[in-house]
This record gives C-alpha cells, structure tokens and sequence, in this order.
C-alpha cells in the first residue's frame, strides 16, 4: 500500500501545451490507485485553463507565476516545499498508462541504489519514442553545434554502429529493455529525494534543456543509478511548448551544454567547445545578415556574447555542486 506522503507529482503547463494538461491529469488519477500530491505549475497559461483545473480537479496544489520561469527553478520550486520519498518529474504533454507510476515506484522500493527511473516513452502512434542519452563528450556534442546530429536517422546501420562505438543507452538502440543509463528525456522522471539531497536541486542557468544531463551526472559521480524501466509506459506528444520556438531553444541549448562543460569537464575541453561556439556563431551570424535573417542574426550574436563570457550569463543563478 502507498501512501499520500510517498510521492509529490511536479507539472508545469504554459501557453503553448496547455491543451495537454487536463488529460494529462485525468490519465494520472486514472492509473494512479493511491491519494498523490500533485503540483501543476502555471507558466503564464491561460486564466481559462487554471478554471478548469480548479473546477475539475479542485485537489491539485495550484502554483500561477507572474513571470516566466524556467524548466529547473519551477521543479525546484515544488521540490523545495514537499517532502515525500520521491518526486516525479512530469511535462504536461504525455498521457500515462496501465498504472505506469505505480510500476516505476514500486522497482525503485525494490531497488534502493536507483537514484532516477523513466518509463518508455512512446509517441501518439504508439510507436517507441528514443528517450535515452549517453553523457556528452566532444564528438557528439561538435556534430549538435555544428548542426548535424539532427540529421542521423534511427535505423538498423546507426543501432550498429551505436553497439560498437557508443555505451548502451544512447539514443540509438531498441529501447525494450531494463537499462542503466547515463540520461533520458525528462517527460517523466521519478527521483529518489535521499539521493536529491545528497546532490542539490537542477541548476537554473537555462530556460529549459540540459538541465536533467548535468542533474544526472551529479547522480552518477556520486554512485546513484539511472534506470530506464520499459515495463511501464506513457503517452509523450513532445516538445510542444518549443517546437517553434527553434532559436530560443538553441541558446537554451548551449547555456545548458558551457555550464556541464564547465562544471564536468577539463578546462582544455571547456575552452575548445567555447571555441567551436564561437566560431560556429560567428559563421552563422554573417550568413544570416547576408540572408536577411535578423532573429537568426540576432541569436547568433547572443551566442557570441554568451560564449566570451559565460559567467555573466550565469550570474545571479542557483548552481549546485
């Protein structure tokens, strides 16, 4: 039997998947047996869909900013005012299945040197959506500056060639097995809140994206698994609040990947991935004044500044060590 106090459930909606998040919430009370303290961030949604959640799920512990806040500092919000055993991560855009909370919390009570687990994520077709990482090193992470890793398409040659050069449970493999991994999309994560203790919270240096990559390596340095769990299964429809927003992901992009580098890896690899930026930025920058593409232009010129001094981007920010 699990009780109220066992888990705390953290959910942000905005504007643009606010669509998502009442079936969303009718998927979790559907699958999930137990009382759960729930928590749905609103990040600047619509005043007609903070009725709606109060009307229909009166249960639910609002939370309305008055500004935007990013993916880490709303979870570390709701982290720092709950206490329960664990914290489940949760995006507004997945619908959960055949009790796939219930699953995960119950491997992690029989295992109690996992730290994160996720479920499998699938796409709305039901088809396996790939939603595990290896930890960035200079070789992958030059083909994502450089813009070429999105064109690597998921099949039989690159799941190959991912046995042979890369560690089990980077993006390329079947996805159909209890796996250790290095790090997984963050739609929906259970974390034990020992082991958060023991690390910090998310660092809050980036709107959204790389923040679960660097959280997880704290994890792994200090022994803590990370489990990719198949046996349960949720819904993820993906990146519905940045799917145009392509720009303002790419700076969020590379704030999340200067703080890992940083905080993780030699000062020779954090200078040349600068380095690389830079070089990459200041490319871009002129083809796009050439182009007449001013927002593009304008990023990269961003990027530039924020590559010359990283510091003063990450000022004022909670980093955790």
């Amino acid at each position: 039997m699990l009780f109220m106090s066992l888990i705390d459930i953290s959910i942000i909606t905005s504007k643009g998947a606010e669509k998502f998040i009442l079936p969303c919430l009718e998927s979790l009370y559907k699958n999930f047996r137990n009382q759960v303290n729930v928590y749905v961030t609103s990040n600047l949604a619509s005043q007609e869909i903070i009725n709606q959640i109060k009307s229909k799920f009166p249960k639910v512990n609002l939370v309305i900013n008055n500004k935007k806040k990013g993916f880490a500092e709303n979870h570390n919000n709701i982290i720092e005012k709950t206490n329960g055993k664990y914290v489940l991560v949760l995006n507004d855009d997945i619908v959960i299945l055949n009790n796939a909370i219930e699953k995960l919390i119950n491997y992690m009570e029989k295992n109690d040197n996992i730290a994160v687990i996720s479920p499998q994520l699938l796409n709305p077709d039901l088809s396996i959506q790939n939603s595990t990482y290896n930890f960035p090193n200079f070789f992958t992470t030059s083909l994502n500056i450089l813009g070429i890793r999105k064109f690597i398409p998921f099949n039989r040659f690159t799941y190959k060639l991912a046995e042979m050069f890369l560690k089990k449970g980077s993006r390329f493999w079947e996805h159909n097995e209890i796996t250790e991994v290095d790090t997984m999309r963050g739609a929906c994560v259970l974390i034990r809140r020992s082991a958060i203790k023991e690390v910090g919270l998310m660092d809050e240096v980036s709107l959204a994206y790389g923040e679960e990559t660097e959280w997880h390596y704290r994890f792994r340095k200090k022994d803590w698994k990370i489990v990719f769990y198949p046996e349960a299964k949720i819904i993820h429809y993906g990146q519905q609040t940045t799917k145009s927003q392509s720009l303002w992901v790419k700076e969020e992009s590379i704030k999340g990947l200067l703080n890992f580098y940083r905080k993780h890896k030699s000062k020779f690899s954090y200078y040349f991935l600068r380095a690389i930026i830079m070089f990459t930025s200041f490319f871009l920058y002129l083809l796009s004044l050439i182009t007449l593409q001013k927002k593009s232009a304008s990023l990269h010129f961003k990027l530039i500044k924020i590559t010359l001094n990283p510091n003063k981007a990450f000022c004022g920010k909670r980093i955790f060590y």
